[in-house]
Order: C-alpha cells, then structure tokens, then sequence
C-alpha cells in the first residue's frame, strides 16, 4: 500500500470519527433540549387554544348575563326563573352548557338588578402532553345589570308626563296635545302647554326646526336632569308636517305599519322586531313646574299610531331595553330600561 493512500484512510478515518462523535453529540443535545421546545410548543399552540377557548367562554357569559338582565330587577320567583332560562338557552346557543347553580343575582341600586353568569370547559392539550399535562380547565364568568337610559340621542321634540301608576304596556297615549282636546287620549292638557319642547335648545320657537325635529329626531344628546323650554302655541301646522299626517313628507307618511308588525308581545313586557320603523319613538318623560318649562326626568318608547284633531298625536307604550344611549342606575320612574355589562 502506498504512503499516500495509506494517509487518505487514515484522514477518512479519523473524520468519520468525528461524525460518530457529531451524531453522538446531537442526540444529547436534543435530548436536553426536548423539553423547553415542547414547553416553548405548549405555551404558543396549547396556550393559544386556552385563550381562544376562555374568550368564547367569556363570550357566551356576556351574551347570557344580558339575556338575563332584561327581566330584572325583580324578587318575583317566576320572573327570576324565567331569567335563568333564558342565561341557561343562551349559553346552549354559544356551544357551552349551564344550569341555575352558575347564575347569581345581586342588589345594587335595586333588589336583584345584577345578573352574573359563570361558564367553564376544558381543553385538551396536544404539546404539553409532553411534559405530563393532558387537561387544561378554563373558566369565565360575565356580569349584567339592568338600569335605565340617562342620556339620548335622536329623541322627538315632546315631553310625556309619567302617568300615575305608570304607563302601561300597549296602551294609547297622548305624545303631542292639540287645542281644543283632539280626541282618544288628548282632551286634557295645561292651557298654553301643549307639549311641544324647544329639544335642542335654540333658544326660539322655530317652527321649521321644530317640524325637522320631528322628522329626524333630536340633534343633541338628551339627559335625565335638562331643563328644556316649551314651545309656545301649538305648532299644528309643523307637527302635522313633521309627522306627516297632513299630507306632506313627514316622518311616517307612506308608512302602513301596525303595532303588530313592530311589537311582539312577551310575558313580561314587548319585543321590539324592527328598530328600523319610522313610527317607533324615544320621547322625554317630563315634569312641568310650569307651562313654560319642562324638566327631562327620563326616557320612554311609543309605537306613532297616529295624529287626532288640532295637532294632537297619539301612540302606545312600549316596555322594551333601548339599544344604545347612556346607562344610569334603575330609577322605577324613569322610563325606558338599559343593559350594561359590569365586568
């Protein structure tokens, strides 16, 4: 065998050496690190299926605490039942299942005006087998309590005084006095008060914004507390051409919806099945020290059934949770209700 080719195998040999070495090295290394790159494994893929599974879980605890606050407050058994129900169906409806021992109700302002739901699942783990974990328990809970609108937006420029007793659901109310009585629930009014409101604070008796008001609401956000002045005289002519009732393009001229079509009726209270519709209404319930001053004392909803006899206007009461608006806390004589979460 010649020198030079007995130095290849040598340096041949010693090289692979070297790999078996190499290989020998690399297992040891991955041996040591196996368990920080399925921990690192865990936390990205497994934690992430964790955050995803406890956001839907928190999820489905919102949309069952409102659900439920809309029967409250309440201490009447049945109510509260009807309350629970309604938490556990729409958990169901978010893939998750509950029962009466996971919905709490509390008193804050009122007896029993908060709802909290609790929601729990598991998830099961893929990397952090790997390191002896097979099962992650993950929980949430959504809270909900019920008050009523404080400030509003697009609200019609009339002032409705809270009737004793209350107002009750489905029933005619008069929402614009007209001179000389104007029929159904419009024959007694202050004389010189016709309920007409200067909304959005102009500071004048303009019949052209008053009518436009009408039409499209008020521009300005309206609060429980404000002092709004009252238009003087009766303004039929703007509030026949806002609402359209005379003929003209008003706010539901050309519009033949019933109460039906807009309300449905639950036990308790009414569902409101089109936001949409011209003649559903938010109109300021109102306290009068006089005939020229009216203060805001809350909010309340009417279905415009229609105009009577000297400008006068009339609608029904709705019991239903406004979408939207500022929340304050429940006032059983401040009208219209809201929902917030709380937590």
């Amino acid at each position: 065998m010649s020198e030079t080719l007995l130095r290849s195998r040598l340096r041949l040999g010693a090289v692979w050496a070297r790999v078996q070495d190499d290989r020998g090295l690399a297992a040891v290394v991955f041996a040591m690190t196996l368990p920080a790159v399925l921990g690192m494994c865990a936390v990205v893929v497994d934690g992430t299926r964790l955050f995803v599974e406890r956001r839907e879980l928190q999820n489905a605890a919102d949309a069952a605490a409102l659900a439920a606050a809309v029967y409250l407050p309440s201490s009447d058994p049945v109510i509260l039942q009807r309350a629970r129900d309604e938490a556990i169906a729409f958990a169901a409806l978010n893939g998750f299942v509950i029962d009466g021992g996971d919905i709490d109700f509390t008193s804050d302002a009122e007896v029993n005006d908060r709802v909290t739901v609790r929601t729990s699942g598991d998830v099961t783990f893929t990397f952090a087998k790997g390191l002896g974990l097979t099962v992650g328990a993950v929980s949430s809970r959504g809270s909900a309590q019920i008050g009523i609108v404080g400030a509003l937006g697009g609200v019609m420029p009339w002032g409705v005084e809270d009737p004793v007793g209350g107002f009750v659901f489905g029933d005619s109310y008069c929402l614009k006095l007209g001179s000389g009585g104007g029929g159904g629930g419009c024959d007694d009014h202050a004389q010189g008060n016709f309920h007409a409101l200067d909304i959005d604070d102009l500071g004048n008796d303009s019949a052209s914004e008053y009518r436009d008001r009408i039409r499209y609401g008020s521009n300005k956000v309206i609060r429980v507390g404000d002092v709004k002045n009252v238009s003087s005289g009766n303004m039929q002519g703007p509030t026949q051409q806002g609402t359209g009732c005379s003929g003209s393009s008003g706010r539901i001229s050309g519009n033949a919806q019933v109460f039906e079509d807009v309300i449905e009726a639950l036990s308790p209270g009414y569902r409101v099945l089109d936001w949409t519709s011209p003649r559903l209404v938010v109109i300021p319930v109102v306290s009068f020290p006089n005939s020229s001053i009216a203060i805001v004392e809350g909010f309340s909803v009417f279905f415009i059934e229609g105009c009577e006899a000297g400008g006068a206007v009339t609608g029904r009461f709705i019991d239903t949770i406004v979408p939207g608006g500022e929340w304050a806390a429940w006032d059983a004589g401040a009208g219209t209700r809201m929902v917030r979460l709380v937590e």
